[in-house]
């Protein structure tokens, strides 16, 4: 409970947002979450997700996964090239002046190919990358400099670092109980760890934990007893963390409960219903947790994410509600 009572500051601002053009793909067109998302200099770029384009979830619509590349520069999407495998719920990394683009799921099967892509006047390079220990997919994953870690999510609570020196990633922990969907961040040494549910227990956490010093310890929890399950974190260019959407914590629970007759009753709801966060919470390791602006544009599941300056990210598609996906793709600044 100590970590409830934290002391939160709520400098809410103003957010401005802006919106990007749209992808111009039909199949794009009706969004998609769990994209990989990233910048190379000044260019966003956005790949892979995973969206119904035929028929929605409610009527039995099957989901497709993506392999496309699309970079945002100039004011214009351009596509850059595609993927070796259509990937979505796997993790981005900024690495030698590249993405790495680790785990995921492909079409049905969790992957542990890594590859990285690079951009040549808008044309994407792609080549593998150390594989992974383990095939990974709604992974917490958390970057500080060229350190890289990942870890939990479907199937494994085992967490690796990226060894540079090896060119190999290795074991670094292991969380205290599987955590599908967490939130990473990394700073000063300190791992730190919110949100995620238990796919064994069917809990949604609302905690925060820390590993530091081969221990885990607990850290400021999630503000307000929510949860970041279903949430992205980026970092900000000074180092604090910046997160973004998630499910609520009561509904997704009870959800996580649901026998097949309550199917079609949890999917029928309007957006509005599911509760997702729309707050954007920043993470200061000195001074805690602290509430940056609110919008409706952010109630979002799963969305990509990318840090667009001090105070700004941004933000790629994700869920409107399950099984429906939003195609905007905007810039907020607060």
């Amino acid at each position: 409970m100590a970590a409830l009572l934290c002391a939160i500051a709520c400098n809410k601002s103003e957010m401005k947002v802006n919106e990007l053009i749209q992808i111009p793909d039909a199949a794009y067109a009706k969004g998609v979450s769990a994209p990989f998302c990233g910048m190379i200099g000044d260019a966003l770029v956005v790949a892979g997700g995973a969206n119904f384009p035929d028929k929605p979830l409610l009527e039995g619509g099957a989901k497709r996964v993506y392999a496309d590349i699309w970079c945002y520069a100039d004011a214009a999407w351009t596509h850059a090239g595609v993927l070796p495998d259509s990937t979505a719920y796997g993790a981005t990394f900024a690495f030698d002046g590249k993405l790495l683009f680790a785990g995921g799921n492909v079409n049905g099967k969790t992957t542990d190919k890594v590859y990285s892509v690079s951009l040549n006047d808008g044309i994407a390079s792609v080549t593998d990358f150390a594989s992974l220990p383990e095939p990974m997919e709604q992974a917490g994953w958390a970057q500080d400099w060229s350190r890289m870690i990942i870890g939990g999510g479907v199937g494994t609570k085992n967490i690796y670092c990226f060894d540079a020196a090896s060119g190999q990633w290795q074991k670094f922990a292991e969380l205290p109980e599987p955590l599908v969907q967490p939130v990473f961040y990394l700073t000063g040494g300190k791992l730190y760890v919110w949100g995620g549910f238990n796919p064994e227990t069917l809990e949604v956490s609302d905690k925060g934990l820390c590993y530091a010093d081969g221990a885990w310890t607990e850290a400021p929890g999630i503000p307000d007893g929510g949860t970041f399950t279903g949430a992205t974190g980026a970092v900000l260019p000074d180092g604090r963390l910046a997160v973004i959407g998630g499910v609520n914590r009561e509904i997704f629970a009870r959800a996580l409960h649901n026998t097949p007759e309550d199917r079609i009753p949890y999917l029928s709801k309007e957006p509005q219903e599911y509760r997702f966060r729309k707050d954007v919470y920043v993470f200061d390791a000195s001074s805690g947790w602290s509430l940056a602006a609110t919008a409706d544009v952010c109630a979002l599941a799963g969305p990509g994410i990318a840090a667009a300056g001090e105070n700004a990210l941004y933000v790629a598609g994700g869920e409107l509600k399950p099984g429906v996906r939003s195609p905007r793709i905007f810039k907020i600044e607060w």
